[in-house]
């Protein structure tokens, strides 16, 4: 279980989250939605441990946390497999990362350079890297934004399998994607 307790984050004298207390039970998919500025992005650092809080306490009881951040945050001058291979190591297998890719419409792509890749192609290959990725919990900022229908669909269905049995934060302004996802949604 990860779990928030009172927790204050502010940047400049601006208080950005207060008194923020949430508990994410294992195996559970929330998702956290609300208007810009109101420190989604910033609550999800604080849970993977990349930003500290100034009050307060965060206990994740030893889990490991992969992410998917609003950039795609891929090394350009790899393949799209070894992007993923970076955080997977030898825990997945050439044929698993390659039914991954065909899962989001990726198929083929696996040695082309990530430099080489559209947006919406680098999106999918950050979903496929953190999903894929040891460990039991999942922080998703955006993971779907700037793709189509039909390929937000696909990859909407991968997350939905790939999280089964996980801990997951969704974060979104897509109050209906929240909810088609999500066991429970939070309104920041």
């Amino acid at each position: 279980m990860i779990r928030l307790d009172h927790v204050y984050k502010g940047f400049n004298g601006n208080a950005v989250l207060e008194d923020i207390s949430l508990a994410l039970p294992e195996k559970g998919f929330c998702a956290i939605t609300g208007r810009s500025g109101r420190g989604k992005t910033t609550l999800l650092y604080l849970i993977a441990g990349l930003y500290k809080p100034d009050r307060g306490s965060i206990q994740r009881n030893g889990e490991t946390i992969s992410m998917v951040f609003q950039e795609d945050r891929l090394c350009g001058n790899l393949t799209a497999a070894a992007n993923v291979r970076l955080v997977c190591g030898e825990f997945r297998s050439a044929g698993e990362i390659s039914e991954a890719f065909a899962a989001v419409g990726l198929s083929g792509c696996e040695n082309r350079l990530a430099v080489e890749l559209s947006g919406g192609m680098k999106r999918r290959v950050a979903l496929v890297r953190a999903l894929l990725a040891e460990g039991g919990a999942v922080l998703l900022d955006e993971p779907f934004k700037g793709l189509d229908e039909s390929t937000k669909r696909q990859a909407v269905e991968f997350s939905r399998e790939m999280l089964r049995g996980r801990t997951a934060v969704l974060v979104t302004h897509d109050r209906t994607e929240a909810v088609a996802l999500a066991d429970e949604v939070i309104e920041l």
